[in-house]
């Protein structure tokens, strides 16, 4: 996993492709101000820096999908598939109304429309695809993968919520538990099946055990 996070904070430093200025385009989608929550977390409230190791907040507009680098833009409202050597543009497609992060699944896009209150869905063999969009209100923000159990957890920041999907090509929400205020990040330790939630308040960090997510002992 130290590798992967690696990899991804190297590739973070390629630019993107866009080709119109910047203060053209429409602002981007951001979480939504969260109201206070009327239900407790699940699992645990801890220090944001009693995190334990095996917990990586992935890069939100990047990363690898087969050997090349998906970059969604923001503004643009576009993911694209570029060339990691060369920085060359492979792919364009529209990413909704208002996307924020993308996640790599095996040779899957996941992208959360904050502004569209969905998961959106891409195939990138043969060619990227918007093939699913699966209806999530409550603005889907951050997005994590386990991918030792195949699942996804994504932050309803409207909510104060955290729900888990198949990590497949017909995700369906399948559990939904009660974060902190404004869950913005999410990370999944696959070794232990821990899922953590960062939320508005930098200094706490939520952790929900494997018991909590999965229904089953931690490793």
């Amino acid at each position: 996993m130290r590798r992967r996070a690696l990899v991804l904070l190297a590739v973070a430093a390629i630019s993107g492709c866009g080709s119109a200025a910047t203060d053209e385009l429409p602002p981007a989608a951001g979480p939504a101000r969260a109201p206070v929550p009327t239900a407790a977390p699940a699992g645990r409230t801890v220090a944001a820096d009693q995190a334990p190791a095996g917990l990586v907040f992935a890069p939100p507009a990047r990363t690898l999908v087969d050997g090349r680098l998906a970059v969604l833009a923001p503004r643009a409202r576009t993911l694209e598939l570029v060339d990691p050597r060369t920085r060359k543009r492979l792919e364009r497609v529209p990413a909704g109304l208002g996307p924020t992060h993308v996640l790599a699944v095996a040779d899957r896009l996941y992208v959360t429309d904050t502004q569209g209150g969905s998961l959106l869905v891409f195939e990138t063999r043969p060619e990227l695809v918007l093939t699913r969009r699966v209806f999530l209100p409550g603005a889907p923000y951050g997005i994590a993968a386990d991918s030792v159990r195949h699942r996804l957890w994504v932050t309803l920041t409207a909510r104060n919520e955290v729900v888990s999907l198949p990590a497949n090509g017909r995700p369906r929400p399948l559990v939904r538990l009660a974060t902190i205020r404004q869950p913005d990040r999410v990370a999944v330790d696959s070794a232990t099946g821990t899922v953590a939630v960062a939320g508005r308040d930098a200094r706490v960090l939520q952790l929900i055990g494997a018991r909590e997510a999965y229904g089953e002992d931690e490793r």
